[in-house]
């Protein structure tokens, strides 16, 4: 540790040019397309319950959101299905937030006081609740209904 230092030292002090470091990227903005009204009404609670958010927090919650929508949307276009019913979304979307909103961005249930309830009321009002087989309409709505929660996730509504 002392050898370092002093030859830190005598590098500044002979004017040897020490390396650069590279500079550390900014975040990567997430852009999230304004969803329709009646939709924006729908997140309105989502919007609320993250008032409080952290800027990261606002970041992660819209990321994860926003590629669930291009998840399931993908689907319209895959060969084999993974979306059967409205059973199988909601399993791939608790599963989605588990991993990436609570084990990987540390977010403990409860740390935004409604989020839950408003994130469900949303979806179930888009989705329904009744277990039904996933349309393409259906699949589109969901996907609506995911950026519209991302959209309310990063500061609008």
């Amino acid at each position: 540790m002392r050898w370092g230092a002093a030859l830190l030292l005598l590098a500044a002090a002979t004017g040897v040019q020490l390396p650069h470091l590279p500079s550390a990227l900014p975040a990567a903005a997430i852009t999230v397309e304004a969803p329709s009204v009646e939709l924006q009404a729908k997140v309105a609670g989502v919007a609320a319950a993250l008032k409080s958010a952290n800027a990261a927090d606002r970041a992660l919650w819209a990321s994860v959101w926003d590629k669930a929508a291009t998840v399931v949307a993908g689907d319209a276009i895959a060969t084999d299905v993974a979306f059967t019913d409205t059973r199988s979304l909601r399993t791939f979307t608790v599963l989605a937030l588990d991993i990436a909103w609570r084990r990987l961005g540390g977010n403990q249930p409860g740390k935004y006081a409604g989020l839950r309830e408003a994130t469900e009321k949303a979806l179930g009002d888009v989705v329904g609740l009744d277990v039904k087989p996933v349309t393409p309409e259906l699949r589109a709505r969901y996907a609506e209904a995911c950026r519209a929660i991302a959209w309310a996730g990063i500061g609008r509504g």
